[in-house]
């Protein structure tokens, strides 16, 4: 009797065995790259907008540091002999210890004189010398008296020494029932002792357009 052929065992190929693995791997890696780039872009993006604007003063200031410090709700007080001169508050303030500046966001300050409260004055933004508490305000500032004067500018200076305001900037005055238009001015926090620089321009506004001062609310 002739014994029966057993069959080869079926081998299979190697590389179909290797391959198939292969693609599944090569498939999740590039889904894992996929997201770490979407996620890269999206915190570059995110650092990039909490950063100031490449020719903003402050970056010139920090000379590419980082602030040494970065406060929330801050609030700031300058006075002398005991005696308040000036409070200011801000939703955020970056301050550089080096240049003795700090850089505060939505500001709201008070000026004071004999310890009472005759101003207001609100900005976009501010640049405060933390040695002499000098100040640069600096986007729709609007600056309102106790008597309802005000003044609208987009850039004022304050020297704390001589209670003087400063800017080079257009400016816009409401004092009694005068109005009056002008390109750089300097006076005092209660609008008073104004000097125009040029272009001034003045008219009468109706008394019912006078309002009384009122304080603001800080945060």
């Amino acid at each position: 009797m002739k014994k029966a052929k057993t069959a080869p065992p079926v081998v299979e190929d190697s590389s179909d065995i290797l391959l198939a693995p292969a693609r599944k791997s090569y498939g999740r890696v590039f889904i894992l790259l996929g997201i770490l780039a979407a996620v890269s872009l999206v915190m570059f993006f995110l650092r990039d907008k909490s950063q100031p604007a490449p020719n903003s003063p402050e970056t010139t200031a920090q000379d590419e540091d980082s602030p040494d410090a970065i406060i929330e709700k801050f609030h700031l007080v300058s006075s002398f002999k005991g005696v308040k001169r000036w409070e200011l508050y801000s939703d955020i303030a970056r301050l550089y210890q080096t240049q003795k500046l700090a850089y505060s966001d939505n500001i709201y300050a008070q000026y004071y004189k004999d310890n009472k409260l005759v101003s207001t004055l609100t900005a976009d933004k501010s640049i405060i010398n933390t040695e002499t508490n000098a100040t640069e305000a600096d986007g729709h500032v609007v600056l309102i008296v106790e008597n309802g004067s005000q003044l609208e500018t987009d850039k004022l200076n304050w020297n704390p020494d001589t209670d003087e305001i400063k800017t080079d900037e257009r400016v816009h005055v409401l004092k009694g029932s005068d109005e009056i238009t002008a390109v750089g001015m300097t006076a005092d926090t209660e609008l008073n002792n104004i000097h125009f620089n040029k272009d001034v321009h003045s008219k009468v506004r109706d008394v019912n357009d006078i309002s009384d001062f009122k304080k603001p609310k800080p945060f």
